[in-house]
C-alpha cells in the first residue's frame, strides 16, 4: 500500500469520528498556536525595545545620586552636583563624547488657557551630542543663554502639541512656566517612548541655570549624562567615573552613594526579562503538548480495540505486523499534524492582532514554522508509537474473534 493510500485511509478512519479527532488534538493545538504567538510577540518586543533604546542615546553613561537599588539620595545628603560635572569632564573628558547636567522637575507649563503637566529638564548645551538627538527647528541651548540665565527653552514634540495645538512654527512664542515666560527657541525631533513608557517628547529644556537660580533648583543635579565616541570603551569609562566619583567623595567600593550605569545594563535586564517571559510560555507551552500526545495516545488505544475485527481481516488476507504498525502510526500522525497546522494558523492571527492592538513590529519566525510542524509530528509518532505497536502484535485469530 502507498503512503498516500494510507493516508488516506487514515483520514477516513479520523473522520468518522471528527468531534473526538478534534478534542483529541485540542492539546497540539493549543500547544503550537502559543508557541507560535510569543515566538512573534517576543521578536515584535525585542525590536520595539531595541528602537527604543536607540532614541535614549548609544553608548551613554548615567551617574546618579542614591545606591543602585534606590535611586534616591542617601542618608549623608550628598547630592549630585556641577562640581561633579566638572571633575568628570577635566579628568575624562578626552574619552567623552561630551557631559551634560540634568535636573528635572515636573511642572504645569501654560500659554493662552492652555494648560499642561510636562518634565521640566534644566540641562546643558551638551545634551543633545551627548544623547544623539536632533533639533527639527530652531537650536538648542547654548553656552551664552547658561551664563546669563536667559529664560528661552526648547520644546518636545508632543509638548509643542498641546500648547500649539496649530501651529507649525512655534519660535519666538512664549509660554509661563511658573512666574517665568520663556521664549521658544528650538524644537526636538520626535524621539518616542523610552523603554520604560516613558514620553520623551513629553519634555521642556531650558538652561540648568534658569531652572537652578531663578525658579529655586538648587545647586544638586537629578544626573549627569555622559557617553563614550566607542562600545568597546563604555565598561572602562564607567569604571573610571566610578573611582573618581569614590575619589571626590571619600568611599570605599561597596560603601558608594551614587550609582555609575550603562545603557548596557538597562538592555541586558530588558533582554532577560523578554527571555524568561518567552521560557515559562514555552514551558506551558510543552505541558500542553504532552497533555495532547497522551491524548493522543489515548484515543489510539481506544480505536485499536474498536477496530481489532478490522485488523484480524487485514492480518488475514496479508497484511504484515509492519504494515499494521504503518498504518497505526501515520493515523496519529495525520492526527497530531492537523492539530499542527490549526494550532499554527491560530499563532499566526494572534500574532497579527498582538502586533496590531499593542503596536509593536510583527516578526513571523521561518524556522519557528517549520519547528512547530517538525513538533507536531514527532509527538504524533511517539505517542502514537505504542498503540500502534500493541496493534501489530495482535493475533490475526484472536483479533478475528472479536466483534
Amino acid at each position: 500500500m502507498s503512503f498516500f493510500a494510507a493516508v488516506g485511509i487514515a483520514l477516513d478512519a479520523l473522520l468518522v469520528h471528527k468531534g473526538r479527532s478534534i478534542l483529541t488534538s485540542l492539546g497540539i493545538v493549543i500547544g503550537i498556536s502559543a508557541v507560535i504567538a510569543m515566538v512573534s510577540a517576543g521578536e515584535g518586543a525585542r525590536l520595539l525595545l531595541e528602537e527604543r533604546l536607540s532614541s535614549l542615546g548609544k553608548n551613554l553613561i548615567l551617574v546618579r545620586a542614591g545606591t543602585p537599588v534606590s535611586q534616591v539620595m542617601t542618608a549623608d545628603g550628598t547630592p549630585l552636583t556641577r562640581d561633579d560635572a566638572r571633575a568628570i569632564r577635566q579628568r575624562l573628558g578626552h574619552e567623552l563624547t561630551g557631559v551634560a547636567e540634568v535636573q528635572q522637575f515636573q511642572r504645569l507649563v501654560s500659554r493662552h488657557g492652555l494648560h499642561h503637566p510636562t518634565a521640566v529638564t534644566g540641562t546643558t548645551p551638551e545634551l543633545p551630542l551627548v544623547r544623539g538627538w536632533h533639533v527639527q527647528n530652531g537650536r538648542f541651548l547654548s553656552e551664552d543663554d547658561l551664563k546669563k540665565l536667559a529664560d528661552v527653552c526648547v520644546l518636545g514634540a508632543t509638548l509643542k502639541d498641546k500648547l500649539f495645538p496649530h501651529q507649525v512654527n512655534v519660535l519666538g512664542q512664549t509660554l509661563r512656566l511658573d512666574f517665568l515666560q520663556l521664549r521658544v527657541i528650538g524644537e526636538m525631533a520626535p524621539k518616542g517612548r523610552s523603554p520604560l513608557g516613558f514620553d520623551q517628547d513629553d519634555q521642556l529644556w531650558l538652561p540648568l541655570t534658569t531652572l537652578q537660580y531663578k525658579l529655586g533648583g538648587g545647586d544638586r543635579l537629578t544626573m549627569i549624562v555622559t557617553s563614550t565616541p566607542s562600545a568597546e570603551d563604555l565598561d572602562r569609562v564607567k569604571t573610571d567615573i566610578a573611582a573618581l566619583l569614590r575619589q571626590r567623595r571619600h568611599v570605599q567600593p561597596g560603601n558608594e552613594n551614587f550609582d555609575v550605569s550603562s545603557i548596557n545594563e538597562i538592555t541586558d535586564l530588558a533582554r532577560t526579562v523578554t527571555t524568561v517571559l518567552q521560557l515559562l510560555v514555552a514551558i506551558v507551552a510543552g505541558i500542553s503538548l504532552v497533555v495532547g500526545g497522551i491524548g493522543i495516545m489515548n484515543i489510539m488505544l481506544v480505536s485499536v480495540a474498536e477496530r481489532t475485527h478490522e485488523i484480524g481481516i487485514r492480518m488475514a488476507i496479508g497484511a504484515t505486523p509492519a504494515h499494521v504498525l504503518t498504518q497505526f502510526l501515520i493515523e496519529a500522525l495525520v492526527l497530531s499534524l492537523a492539530g499542527g497546522l490549526i494550532g499554527l494558523t491560530l499563532g499566526l492571527a494572534a500574532s497579527f492582532v498582538m502586533a496590531g492592538l499593542i503596536g509593536w513590529p510583527l516578526v513571523i519566525s521561518p524556522l519557528a514554522i517549520l519547528a512547530a510542524c517538525g513538533v507536531s509530528g514527532a509527538v504524533g509518532v511517539f505517542f502514537g508509537y505504542y498503540p500502534a505497536w500493541k496493534a501489530s502484535r495482535l493475533e490475526p485469530i484472536e483479533a478475528l474473534r472479536r466483534e
